[in-house]
Parts: C-alpha cells; structure tokens; sequence
C-alpha cells in the first residue's frame, strides 16, 4: 500500500502519528507519564508437551541405522539363508499409515 501519495494530507498524518514506532504498551495515556512496572512471565509447559520433547529428543539422539539389524541380514545374506517376506514387505509400502511402513 502507497501512503505518500495520497490526496488528503491529513490521512498521512494520521498515520504517521499512530505508527507501530511511537506506541508504547506500557503508558497509559489518562495515567500520566510513568509507566507502571512490567511484570515478569512465565510459561507453564503442559504435561503432554513435556512427553513429546522428550520423545523428539530420544528420537533425534538414535541412530539413523540399527547396525545389530544390519550385522544379522549381512550375515543372513553372507549365508544364503535370507529370504525376503516379498508380501510383507508390499503391504507396508502400500499401507496408508507411515508408521506400519517403518
């Protein structure tokens, strides 16, 4: 939106006084000059929230690949004793929820 330019002079200086620059949260206008001291915060984290910060964290802090899984198809394949669930595994990559897939 272009404000310079428009015809009414005083649009633009009623948007320049009312500005998100020169409004203080913390005057009150009928109060006077001082502003009142601002309290501190404070955040209260639900049980729930706390639960899945601690699943995200395990999560992020595991291994991207199960090297005991790796070691026992290796071995398997090194054997000639593995044989793949060709049916099992269709049915997790067709299965609409991601978490049977894993």
């Amino acid at each position: 939106m272009k404000i310079n330019n428009t015809p009414n002079p005083e649009a633009l200086k009623a948007y320049t006084n009312n500005s998100v620059g020169s409004v203080n949260p913390y005057r009150d206008p009928a109060a006077g000059t001082k502003p009142p001291s601002p309290t501190s915060d404070k955040v209260d984290i639900s049980s729930n929230v706390k639960l899945f910060q601690d699943i995200q964290k395990a999560v992020q802090e595991s291994p991207d690949i199960r090297a005991d899984k790796v070691k026992e198809i290796e071995a398997k394949i090194a054997q000639d004793t593995y044989k793949a669930d060709y049916e099992a595994i269709a049915d997790k990559l067709l299965s609409p929820n991601i978490s049977s897939r894993i």
